[in-house]
């Protein structure tokens, strides 16, 4: 297990093998890696501090041989290598937006929201555990400029970054199941037929109020909502911009449901699935109540079926995470750069840094019982005894890990549960400068 303090060893997983066309750019971009890595929340002229390293990555950044795709390819290589080792592997896919409101026009931005901004679609594997999915990688990146809605024609459709990332990965080996876990905006036939073409299963929430084959009800909504509860679950709902984070009481439904195909669409034949209906009646707080149909491939003969099902696409937030990490962590959107390629570049490293981040917080849910100097030296964890005053005891992964959250402002209650990716690399920050003034005091009493 590789030490976390050693950015370059951690930079060279995913850039040592990067095809640059010159050793010195591969070089580095294994240093850039590492600082982003370091002190992933900084400007890079911040990050570097060194004036002649922040005029070599302005020029590594403006190399003709250096792009996008490039950068993140060696990650996303090992990313679809590895996900063959579990029995279960989920692909969850989404897209976010990346806006650039300048006084400056960046050329080849294009209109998100009517501000210039770009589209970036990601998948990404979720290892999925009892209680929490886990990152295993980035599988596929777009970055997708998209125009205005009067210039769009149908083959400027985005329902093809769904099925691009699902023919990239391909069909899965004998003994892996691949699920691909997406939201509503892949709510199309093309994306269930790509889907299951390649082998893969799916589990995607219902968007549209479909025609269904079946004698009673004409559409797929009507359908699922006639269906009787047969148990409920307590779920944590997460918060977002027009709800607020609540344990909800969710009563379960499903049934066999066979969806005819768009009249516009005869190419693809009906496809048979499963609908799982979760829904609050309910609610507290004058919270809109949850409601979720989901549309799976995977067998759902019974209660135990439909909650897995309903845990699979829970873990679909995962993803979200990972883009708060792009956006809110990294601050990619409030980037100065003025050309295109640097950040597309510059989202290439991002990117597969975001991945290492929240790798970094699933050391406290996977392996907590693990010991610390696995991870970390045996400087680091005498520096949180003495900072904390804690006895000589046997120090864990989780316990250490918790102590650094707590540096960056984690309460670590009882109610807290487990810290997350902005705590973690908040408190490692000021980690990194206690750590820093212990070598320097260390120094003194050597040479003073």
């Amino acid at each position: 297990m590789v030490n976390i303090n050693e950015y370059s060893i951690l930079a060279k997983e995913d850039w040592n093998d990067v095809d640059l066309g010159d050793k010195r750019l591969r070089d580095r971009a294994v240093k850039i890696g590492a600082e982003f890595l370091r002190n992933p929340f900084a400007s890079p002229p911040k990050m570097l501090k060194e004036f002649k390293d922040v005029k070599a990555f302005y020029r590594f950044m403006d190399s003709n041989k250096v792009t996008h795709e490039r950068l993140i390819s060696p990650h996303i290589d090992k990313s679809r290598t590895r996900m063959h080792d579990s029995e279960i592997m989920l692909v969850v896919q989404d897209s976010t937006t990346l806006t650039f409101k300048r006084n400056y026009d960046i050329e080849g931005l294009y209109d998100v929201g009517n501000i210039p901004g770009i589209v970036v679609h990601n998948a990404i594997s979720v290892i999925p555990h009892p209680n929490h999915g886990i990152i295993g990688g980035l599988l596929h990146q777009i970055i997708h400029k998209r125009k205005p809605k009067k210039s769009r024609t149908k083959e400027d459709s985005e329902i093809e970054l769904w099925t691009e990332g699902i023919e990239c990965i391909g069909k899965p080996k004998p003994n892996t199941t691949i699920i691909d876990v997406m939201d509503r905006g892949a709510d199309a036939s093309e994306v269930m037929n790509c889907s299951l073409q390649n082998g893969h299963e799916f589990i995607i929430r219902a968007k549209y109020n479909r025609f269904v084959d079946d004698k009673d009800y004409k559409y797929l909504f009507e359908y699922a909502r006639s269906l009787g509860s047969i148990g409920q679950k307590k779920l944590k709902i997460q918060a977002n911009s027009g709800r607020k984070k609540r344990i909800a009481t969710l009563d379960i439904s499903f049934s066999n449901v066979k969806l005819k195909s768009p009249k516009n669409q005869q190419q693809f034949a009906p496809i048979e699935c499963n609908v799982v209906r979760v829904f609050e009646t309910n609610s507290q707080d004058n919270q809109e109540p949850i409601e979720w149909i989901l549309l799976a491939s995977l067998e759902v003969n019974s209660l135990q079926d439909a909650l897995e099902v309903i845990k699979f696409y829970t873990y679909r937030w995962v993803i979200e995470e990972y883009h708060k990490c792009l956006k809110t962590g990294f601050r990619i959107e409030q980037t100065q750069m003025k050309e295109l390629n640097r950040i597309e570049n510059l989202i290439g490293f991002v990117s597969v840094s975001s991945v290492k981040l929240l790798q970094m917080r699933d050391l406290v849910r996977i392996n907590p019982n693990a010991d610390a100097f696995e991870y970390v030296d045996e400087e680091d964890v005498e520096i949180i005894r003495a900072y904390y005053k804690l006895p000589y005891e046997k120090m864990t992964i989780g316990k250490f890990l918790k102590y650094i959250a707590q540096l960056g402002g984690f309460l670590s209650r009882k109610s807290d549960g487990n810290p997350g990716w902005q705590t973690l690399w908040e408190g490692w920050k000021f980690f990194t400068t206690l750590k820093e003034g212990t070598k320097l005091f260390k120094r003194e009493k050597t040479y003073g």
